[in-house]
């Protein structure tokens, strides 16, 4: 990493120490006790340099300016154009453009992260004319001039470049001073507008000793390949709608976000052919993320639990609470779990009872989170044996929450109080949170106050962070009841809209949940016939367990907008041409897509992950966390495990997953086009960090 500074000389000398006066004051103050130019230098971060590059021309007496270096200390390099003299023909003109274009290029390599400044000064007219076109170009960190005074008259200019600069760095300083003209110029788009960036590598230049000259035999090659991209960039507004309307190489439709067409070609390249993984994290934590399937009932860890139980609720029963506390202090794991087992005995016969012992338990592990956890999760504390457990003993993961704990208004706001840090932890910027608040309800609240805890909290602490963020909520329906139950559910449902306007105004739609096998869609549409005239977006979900026809029967029965997890879809590709046309969501969900079904083996019967197939067939598929808690993730690690189950994912899809997020989720049509403004804004920034040329 080195500081350059390049210019150009074609007739006096005398401009290059005014130049290095300039940028290296160490080496050489040419503008010594000048507050002037010493503010220009704070105020555009102008280092010194290491070396100084000159282009010239044949033929002149470069004996003084070498001198002048090496009394100073100063690492000049001259490269010398050969067959230029005095720009008396079209060709000198051309062959000298090329060479100052290819030693530019060449000193961005040579930087190699670090400053770059070029000068307009010490050149003929058209000599500044090219290095201000390759500015333009290849880009620098700061293009600055030396201007005359107005006392600098022909007779100061004449003893200037009379006398020698030896010994008198400052004497005709204050009749020169720098302007910048320019600073931390970007590298133009069309160095990189054909197949690959324009780099020093194609167009090599053999740099001479320090304080020795090259003479280099310029081809134009460097000038007509920048002629040949310039034409080419003439077509930008073509090239863009053609990339709009396209297909990439994998077929997939180009659903992504617009302004990103505008990035440079070779910015696009690398983002479509760059894959994430674990490294990544901090990027994709960066960038703006919406979870469309996301159970509040599985977003708390088990040091969540303890630490929202220990903040509000106190021992009831001093018995129950020290057997447990005394089996927690001998870490006696086996006897917990028949405490365990005990305890949910009451749920169903004598909740309150439940609820007092519950909390009792919770708080005997209030110095030991790390036995709670284990009490939970077992050998599933191991991300490897985490894997293809099945429905029913994923769902057992979160007995302690959910229901079971949801069931006071300390625990509701403990509960989103918790939630919302991660979701702002994670730049989830958009959420459409799963409940079921009437099975909150148990120990006397309402559905209402449920759901007012649950908004005073998202409006307090999500939404009035900056920059946009916004929330819907979709109430659960539960398979596994009976039907007389669900038919109370919907009712249910109907009032809490009917009766709190603040609600409809967040309620987003309905979700039904639960084991796919406990009841098929065809079964329940004259039950859900009031939400399809009320035109209520419908999630279901289908196919992560169970066959494609439970998809099929969600779409065709229940008019369903988006699929929970459908994971068999690919075996049925004729409706998955029709959620490519219907443009129907599907809310993937890698950690427990995995952790139930599994993906990891190559030879099981659901290998490989549809994620990908799903994509280059067009279908607006999602990245979404489902039980966050439970799967013990974060939207980020949703990505890299979709990439991991998928053998690559490249940043281009994955930007393509987060739109599609934003495409087909339940938000009101003004708030859509704010979300996609303010993702499309943000990722663009993040990527130009992230992917420079």
């Amino acid at each position: 990493m080195k500081n350059i500074l390049v210019l150009t000389l074609g007739m006096s000398w005398q401009i290059v120490p005014e130049a290095v006066g300039f940028t290296n004051p160490d080496a050489y103050d040419f503008f010594a006790g000048s507050d002037e130019v010493s503010r220009i230098r704070k105020q555009y971060n102008i280092e010194p340099v290491d070396e100084c590059w000159i282009v010239t021309v044949e033929g002149l007496d470069l004996t003084a300016i070498q001198a002048w270096a090496q009394k100073w200390h100063i690492n000049l390099r001259f490269i010398i154009c050969a067959g230029v003299k005095d720009f008396s023909s079209e060709d000198e003109i051309r062959t000298m453009r090329s060479l100052i274009y290819r030693t530019v290029l060449n000193a961005v390599a040579y930087a190699h992260g670090g400053k770059l400044y070029l000068s307009l000064s010490g050149g003929r007219k058209t000599m500044s004319a090219d290095m201000q076109d390759a500015a333009n170009l290849f880009g620098c960190d700061a293009l600055f001039h030396i201007m005359e005074t107005r006392e600098c008259t022909g007779d100061i200019r004449r003893r200037y470049n009379s006398e020698s600069l030896l010994d008198m760095p400052g004497a005709y300083a204050s009749y020169y001073y720098p302007t910048v003209m320019n600073i931390e110029t970007p590298p133009s788009f069309i160095i990189s507008t054909d197949k690959e960036v324009l780099s020093a590598e194609m167009y090599p230049l053999d740099l001479p000793p320090l304080h020795g000259t090259l003479v280099y035999e310029e081809n134009g090659a460097v000038l007509d390949e920048i002629q040949h991209r310039k034409k080419q960039s003439a077509q930008l507004y073509s090239n863009f709608y053609n990339m709009l309307i396209s297909e990439d190489s994998n077929g997939m439709r180009r659903d992504i976000f617009r302004k990103l067409y505008f990035l440079p070609p070779a910015v696009l390249r690398r983002m479509q052919e760059y894959n994430i993984g674990s490294k990544d994290r901090d990027f994709i934590q960066k960038l703006p993320k919406a979870d469309l399937h996301t159970h509040l009932g599985g977003v708390l860890s088990a040091a969540d639990i303890i630490s929202i139980v220990c903040g509000a609720a106190h021992v009831q029963d001093t018995q129950w609470h020290s057997l447990v506390s005394r089996l927690v202090a001998s870490k006696n794991i086996e006897a917990l779990r028949e405490k365990q087992t005990e305890l949910f005995q009451d749920k169903k016969t004598d909740f309150n009872r439940f609820y007092a012992r519950y909390t009792d338990f919770v708080l005997s592990f209030e110095k030991d989170p790390e036995l709670f956890d284990a009490l939970l999760f077992g050998k599933n504390i191991d991300p490897d044996a985490y894997y293809k457990i099945g429905i029913d003993a994923y769902q057992r993961l979160g007995d302690f929450q959910g229901s079971s704990l949801l069931q006071s208004e300390w625990a509701i706001r403990g509960c989103m109080r918790v939630y919302i840090e991660k979701l702002l932890a994670d730049n989830v910027r958009y959420v459409e949170i799963r409940c079921s608040p009437y099975k909150y309800t148990r120990l006397g609240l309402s559905a209402e106050q449920v759901v007012s805890f649950i908004m005073d909290e998202m409006d307090s602490r999500y939404c009035s962070e900056q920059p946009l963020r916004d929330y819907r909520i979709i109430v659960i329906i539960g398979r596994e009841a009976s039907l007389s139950e669900i038919k109370d559910s919907i009712d249910a449902i109907q009032k809490l809209r009917s009766a709190n306007s603040r609600f409809s105004s967040r309620f987003a739609g309905v979700d039904l949940a639960g084991a796919e096998s406990a009841a098929e869609p065809a079964k329940l549409r004259e039950l859900f016939m009031d939400f399809l005239r009320d035109c209520i977006h419908i999630t279901i979900h289908a196919g992560e367990t169970e066959s494609v026809e439970n998809v099929w029967q969600a779409v065709y029965h229940l008019s369903a907008d988006r699929i929970g997890h459908g994971l068999k879809l690919r075996h049925n590709p004729v409706l998955m041409s029709r959620f490519a046309d219907k443009r129907i969501g599907i809310e993937m969900c890698p950690s427990s897509n995995d952790q139930i079904v599994g993906f990891r083996d190559p030879q099981s019967d659901d290998a490989p992950y549809p994620l990908l197939e799903y994509l280059k067939k067009g279908l607006r598929v999602t990245i979404n966390t489902d039980n966050c808690g439970i799967s013990r993730t974060t939207l980020t690690d949703e990505f890299i495990k979709a990439s991991v189950l998928s053998k690559n994912l490249s940043v281009w899809q994955c930007l393509a997953l987060i739109r599609n997020s934003i495409c087909v989720s339940f938000a009101p049509l003004s708030v859509h086009t704010q979300l996609m403004r303010s993702f499309e804004d943000e990722i663009l920034d993040v990527c130009l960090e992230y992917f420079k040329v």
